[in-house]
């Protein structure tokens, strides 16, 4: 079979001390997750937490020290190995994926509904947060991503809620930028819970 080459490289032009690297590898076209096939009537499962974001920004101003945010530091150092978890009957239901990294849940949940011309709709009680993510950011502790992200994406979500239950941190979750953040993956709704009672064997809080 045919392989192709991928390589991806990512530049940054800012203050901060980064490590840079690019990553090459080898992939059979055949078994590629895409972000261009979510269909109408698939369930979403989301394998990690929401919250790095503002946890590293509370961390970088003291706020909480590593133990305080154990929960994260483990996150972002634990692959996004689902298919290890998986059989290839369980592939077959998974349509479309995505990493959800610097442009949040909101940007790349955004970008899988463009390619695959769907709509997506999320319940905020559902979505998995790390421990201390609301108080980070009850307590403001943001990212200049925090604003890029709500900018990118503000023409093309819909965030309803009523007058009295609109609560800032809530809609700010949405838009934090994740560092090693999980996969949102798009399946068919009936193999969605078996697929996800798999994966939360790994992923606890998928």
């Amino acid at each position: 079979a045919k392989s192709w080459h991928l390589t991806g490289v990512f530049v940054i032009d800012d203050d901060t001390l980064k490590f840079g690297l690019s990553v090459t590898g080898f992939v059979d076209p055949q078994n590629i997750w895409s972000n261009n096939h979510a269909r109408p009537g698939d369930q979403l499962i989301l394998t990690k937490p929401l919250g790095t974001g503002t946890l590293t920004a509370g961390l970088k101003r003291d706020a909480y020290s590593e133990n305080d945010i154990t929960d994260a530091l483990e996150s972002m150092a634990q692959l996004n190995n689902a298919i290890d978890f998986l059989d290839n009957d369980d592939l077959t239901y998974i349509h479309a994926a995505t990493d959800i990294t610097g442009f949040g849940l909101m940007g790349h949940a955004l970008q899988m509904a463009k390619a695959s011309e769907v709509q997506m709709r999320f319940e905020f009680a559902k979505i998995p947060l790390f421990d201390r993510a609301v108080e980070s950011l009850q307590n403001e502790f943001l990212t200049k991503a925090h604003r890029t992200n709500r900018e990118y994406t503000q023409d093309s979500i819909d965030l309803r809620h009523s007058k009295q239950d609109k609560i800032l941190w809530q809609e700010q979750i949405l838009f934090d930028p994740q560092t090693s953040g999980g996969l949102l993956l798009a399946v068919a709704k009936d193999r969605a819970q078996i697929i996800c009672k798999k994966l939360q064997q790994n992923f606890s809080k998928a």
